[in-house]
């Protein structure tokens, strides 16, 4: 119970810990795309006022010399004219009035009128010096009416959600009209000048993430350790009373005399004793599968084995022990094969390889067990016709503590071991292990040695 609550509490503390990581990192984020987005709107602005003042000045530089205007509104009362193309300087008696708004009077009266799309074209420069990216439209309208009178973009009329607009520049001395820049989409741009800092705050997410569900999945693999050790525990000393305390029986029965002088109950009893021996044999085995699990590496003593001598032995002793019927059918091809591996390891991952065919079947087991020397190597098929592995639990079966929906069979007992042990010895000798398996219809596991 008290595991249970420091695993809910880890659990708890785990996902607030990133879920406040995301929200921190969220709030930072906002509050860097606005202040980006602030900064922009200002490049913006200047590099519009800047543009529409470089375009007015290049239509007044290339204004013909000698054209003289008078601008309603902007000369002396007593009719002196203001504007003097002629002359190198400009007087400007109405102090009021801005300069740059008095030249663009000036040049509307001399139909010198605004080029937007010149305007646009130097926009446009500004902003790729300034790496601001984005389509955007040069808008002339009515300040009073908002009419739209020109633009670079004739699609574009009207508001636009999202979009960013720039300071409204006026270009006559009523200021009756007006331009103004629209740069659509900004977000956009906005993001592509805070791309370093996307990078950087997605990959510090991550790495947050990535270290807080480690150390969630190393606790969890701790405790399942823990419990595994604790059921297996439990587990042997249970599986091991009942046939010592048979053999016990059998011993004290066999000291009696009158048994000692009946050779049939005798034989009865010795092969109850040689079937609880052969159990004994099997939990042994079971322990040393635990034991060499926890190494990450196997000592491996080469010896020169007959496959056949190997093999036949365990098909006799899962033949006694196993507490359902089980048929085996043995082939070689050719009759005797020699290969070079650890007999004990061998033995002992073609062992699991039986017993897991075993428990995995229904009330009646058949098991092929077929051997095969190639120019390859040593190939060994045990194929059986239980329950079948499903697509998704192959993935993981040779993984050590994982069992798939055999933990739903009860009668199916044990600790997800057995292929990681095989797989570890199979590997230790240079060889490869492949599994075949459809759901409900059996398994076929495949070891390859050289």
């Amino acid at each position: 119970m008290h595991s249970m609550r420091n695993s809910g509490r880890i659990k708890f503390f785990t996902f607030t810990a990133i879920l406040l990581v995301f929200v921190l990192q969220g709030i930072w984020l906002y509050r860097a795309y606005k202040e980006t987005e602030a900064k922009l709107e200002l490049e913006l602005n200047d590099d519009f006022a800047l543009a529409v003042e470089q375009e007015f000045m290049s239509r007044f530089k290339s204004f013909e010399k000698g054209a003289v205007t008078q601008i309603p509104g902007a000369s002396h009362p007593e009719g002196e004219v203001l504007f003097d193309s002629g002359k190198d300087t400009l007087s400007n008696e109405n102090p009021g009035e801005d300069f740059a708004i008095i030249i663009q009077e000036y040049l509307y009266f001399n139909k010198k009128h605004i080029s937007l799309d010149t305007i646009g074209a130097i926009f446009s420069n500004l902003l790729d010096a300034n790496s601001i990216h984005g389509k955007f439209v040069i808008n002339r309208f009515n300040t009073k009416t908002g009419e739209l009178l020109e633009s670079t973009g004739p699609n574009y009329d009207g508001v636009m959600n999202g979009a960013l607009y720039s300071d409204i520049i006026p270009i006559r001395i009523d200021k009756s009209e007006g331009v103004q820049a629209v740069l659509i989409a900004p977000h956009r741009a906005v993001f592509l000048q805070m791309a370093v800092v996307l990078v950087l705050s997605i990959l510090l997410i991550l790495f947050v993430a990535y270290a807080l569900f480690y150390q969630m999945s190393s606790f969890i693999k701790e405790k399942q350790l823990r419990q595994l050790h604790t059921d297996f525990s439990h587990a042997l000393t249970h599986d091991m009373a009942t046939p010592l305390q048979t053999l016990t029986q059998v011993n004290n029965l066999l000291a009696n005399e009158k048994l000692y002088n009946d050779p049939v109950k005798r034989a009865g009893y010795l092969n109850i004793a040689q079937m609880q021996l052969l159990n004994l044999q099997a939990l042994t085995d079971r322990i040393l599968t635990v034991a060499k699990a926890e190494k990450s590496t196997l000592e491996v003593n080469l010896s020169s084995i007959n496959l056949r001598e190997l093999v036949e032995p365990l098909t006799d002793k899962f033949s006694i022990q196993a507490r359902k019927p089980v048929e085996f059918i043995l082939s070689f091809s050719p009759e005797t094969i020699l290969l070079q591996a650890d007999a004990t390891l061998l033995s002992n991952a073609i062992s699991n390889l039986i017993d897991n065919a075993i428990k995995y079947s229904g009330t009646t087991v058949k098991i092929i067990l077929r051997c095969e020397q190639k120019e390859s190597g040593v190939y060994i098929y045990v194929t059986d016709n239980g329950y079948g592995i499903s697509e998704k639990d192959q993935k993981k079966v040779f993984t050590m503590f994982e069992r798939g929906k055999a933990v739903a069979r009860k009668e199916a007992k044990g600790f997800g071991l057995g292929l990681s042990y095989v797989k570890t010895v199979v590997e230790a000798h240079g060889g490869a292990i492949t599994l075949n398996s459809k759901e409900g219809e059996g398994t076929e596991i495949v070891v390859m040695l050289p």
